[in-house]
């Protein structure tokens, strides 16, 4: 896998002609994109056959989370538009990614089945007010990874902060899908636990999830050749 196919897009944009737009620019840039809420129901799921169109790997990033069969269900229906990858969130349960897992394999071998952990905007804080836990955002994250793992699914969601752990824990196959990626010179916005490129490729990331920094740069071809170039840096260090 080359270090393109490592890096994934985030087109959260309100309609499809924004989306297009980008990844026009972009061209063979750029091989990789993710397609969230926003953008999915605003196009009515078209962005999906665009993309494919147009060659590119598609993350679905819908996060299924429901009763066991809904779920499922739901996952059918991504696994049938032939994306590289869809998630669900981990918190429905062994129960529920087990059903997914299931249902899946019965019609696609190929689309990676991620679970999200924690989301990154959490900090400690609302982890203890929305959970009602003294866990940490760490041992939470593991938990939930585990679960996933025993699940059968091929991967999680989560911050580059716990990728680390979670390889040595899970294993090296057990994949790793990282949101919260900032080079030093974009800005942090929203996210809490954020990590450079490179240092995210040495602490264990498979896939980062980069959007802003991209998408709403005046130069989002400069961008993206620039964030490869930290990533590509990373995968020598760790290779050497």
């Amino acid at each position: 896998m080359n270090t393109k196919d490592k890096l994934i897009i985030a087109l959260d944009f309100p309609t499809a002609e924004k989306a297009v737009e980008l990844v026009e620019k972009l061209g063979d840039e750029a091989t990789f994109y993710k397609v969230g809420l926003e953008l999915f129901l605003n196009s009515k799921g078209k962005i999906i056959e665009y993309l494919n169109d147009k060659n590119k790997k598609i993350f679905l990033d819908l996060k299924f989370h429901d009763i066991p069969n809904t779920t499922a269900m739901a996952s059918v229906f991504a696994a049938k538009k032939d994306v590289f990858m869809f998630n669900v969130h981990a918190t429905g349960g062994k129960k529920m990614m087990t059903k997914v897992v299931e249902e899946v394999r019965k019609i696609n071998n190929s689309s990676l089945l991620i679970a999200v952990t924690i989301l990154t905007s959490f900090s400690e804080e609302e982890i203890k007010e929305t959970f009602k836990t003294e866990a940490n955002i760490q041992e939470l994250a593991m938990n939930l990874a585990k679960l996933t793992k025993e699940s059968g699914m091929d991967g999680i969601v989560c911050s580059p902060w716990e990728a680390s752990s979670i390889k040595k824990s899970l294993g090296k196959d057990f994949k790793t899908v990282c949101p919260g990626v900032r080079p030093l010179w974009a800005a942090t916005n929203d996210q809490k636990r954020i990590m450079t490129p490179k240092k995210a490729i040495l602490n264990g990331c498979d896939f980062l999830v980069v959007g802003r920094p991209i998408t709403k740069n005046e130069n989002p071809v400069k961008a993206v050749q620039l964030i490869l170039e930290e990533m590509k840096e990373g995968l020598i260090e760790k290779n050497n």
